[in-house]
Formats: C-alpha cells, structure tokens, sequence
C-alpha cells in the first residue's frame, strides 16, 4: 500500500499553502489542512490520511507532540514533523513518538518532496 492522501496539520496559513502545493504538485492529494489538536481529530476520523505531516508547534492546548501521542493510542498513521525547534529537549520529546521523519523549517522544497518519496517506497515495502 503506498502513501497517496496526506493531511497537514500546521497552524500557520503561509506555510500550511507553502505544503499543501508542493505536496500536490509531487503527486500526492492534501486530504485535509488542520491548525490545531480538535481539527486533526475530526479531519483523521473523516479523511483516513496515509501519512500526516505535522508542526510541532500547532496554536490550541496540545502541541504536535502530544496530538501524535493520542493518535498513535487511536490510529496507525505515520507521522512526519515539522519543526524550527531543534534543542535536545523537543527533539527527544519528539522521538517518543516514534515519527517516521523530522524535516526541519526553513522547509526545503525539494527535501520535502525526496522525503515523501522515501517514505512511499518504505511503506510500500512493509504492507
């Protein structure tokens, strides 16, 4: 099974359209764009992504942190994180988690795209 539908889950506008294009235009189809942990919530039970690329830093009570915990109680769904914090302490927090990668802002075009295609050929493998 590969990756086609992806939501993200970013809170703010010029980066979520910044993804939401680069995202399509590699071939993949944005199911969903969410700003906070509620949204997430409702757009995963309603869309089914293979894949959700999350900040770390979403606006609301729970960073994307603690949304990656309650969902992987609830669902199977890789996550991919991105941040502009590196310091030890998130990126350990972030690793609890078990994300399938971290892509750190200034988000890079073409790092975005290679790592989507990374990830596609590795869940392609294990289904």
């Amino acid at each position: 099974m590969s990756i086609k539908n992806i939501l993200i889950a970013e809170d703010d506008m010029i980066i979520q359209m910044f993804l939401s294009k680069i995202i399509n235009n590699a071939g993949f189809r944005v199911v969903g764009e969410a700003r906070n942990y509620i949204e997430i919530l409702k757009l995963v039970d309603k869309t089914q992504p293979d894949l959700i690329v999350m900040d770390i830093g979403l606006e609301g009570e729970k960073d994307g942190i603690e949304t990656a915990h309650i969902l992987n109680k609830k669902n199977n769904i890789p996550i991919l994180f991105i941040t502009g914090n590196s310091d030890k302490a998130t990126m350990d927090r972030a690793h609890e988690v078990e994300p399938i990668g971290i892509i750190f802002k200034p988000i890079d075009e073409y790092s975005l795209i290679d790592t989507l295609i990374q990830i596609n050929r590795e869940h392609s493998k294990h289904k």
